[in-house]
């Protein structure tokens, strides 16, 4: 399979991820299969990368490659228990394995999805230099463009005071914190700013480590 394709499946997931935290927008069946076939992509993910684990023994660790160790674990870990009570409180697609009346493993399905999140914008941060390379080929754009350049930026950085306003408006600190936030999205009066919300707020995150990762690498560089 194409580096272009795995990007595409990889993108695909991020959205039905994002799906999936609408869950008072679809019905719990939607949901259900919505997360089923986000794992399933998860998993794919994860044969298609297989080597990086081999090699997480192998060489020196540096910052950047500390820190994408770390969120990886941390991805796993929120991934893991994000799957096991999924199956725990299933009432459709795994409804034979689930448990009854289990209010504490609903609490840490919801609270841990909003960290699995932020372990995946970081996670997508740390790739974006090559999610960008294959952007590049997959549009054919060719050689470099000040002019872009600067455009892209810009659009970026009217997407991340986006997401800072969206992690206050979604009440993304307090769900953190795993402490109930009052306030619901009302699906009736907006549906396209919640997945906006959550989408700037992917970038946010995504945005603040590819240029954090590139200020560890230049500084490095200087003092080479």
């Amino acid at each position: 399979m194409t580096l272009r394709i795995r990007v595409l499946l990889d993108f695909l997931a991020v959205g039905l991820f994002i799906a999936g935290l609408a869950y008072w927008w679809q019905d719990n069946l939607t949901h259900e299969v919505i997360g089923t076939i986000f794992f399933a992509l998860l998993i794919a993910h994860n044969v298609f990368n297989r080597r990086w684990y081999g090699a997480v023994k192998r060489g020196r660790y540096d910052p950047p490659r500390t820190l994408n160790t770390i969120v990886i674990a941390g991805m796993a870990i929120s991934m893991l228990i994000l799957l096991a009570t999924s199956i725990l409180i299933s009432q459709d697609v795994f409804a034979a394995l689930a448990l009854d009346g289990v209010f504490a493993v609903r609490a840490a399905h919801m609270f841990v999805a909003y960290w699995a999140l932020v372990f995946l914008a970081v996670h997508l941060g740390t790739r974006w230099l090559m999610v960008m390379n294959v952007m590049r080929q997959a549009l054919g754009i060719k050689g470099t463009s000040p002019l872009r350049t600067w455009a892209l930026r810009a659009v970026a950085a009217i997407v991340v005071v986006k997401g800072v306003l969206a992690t206050l408006e979604m009440g993304l600190g307090t769900k953190l914190r795993f402490e109930y936030a009052l306030d619901m999205w009302d699906f009736n009066e907006s549906t396209l700013g919640f997945f906006a919300n959550y989408l700037s707020i992917i970038v946010l995150y995504a945005t603040l480590t590819y240029y954090g990762l590139a200020f560890l690498r230049e500084r490095k560089r200087r003092k080479a």
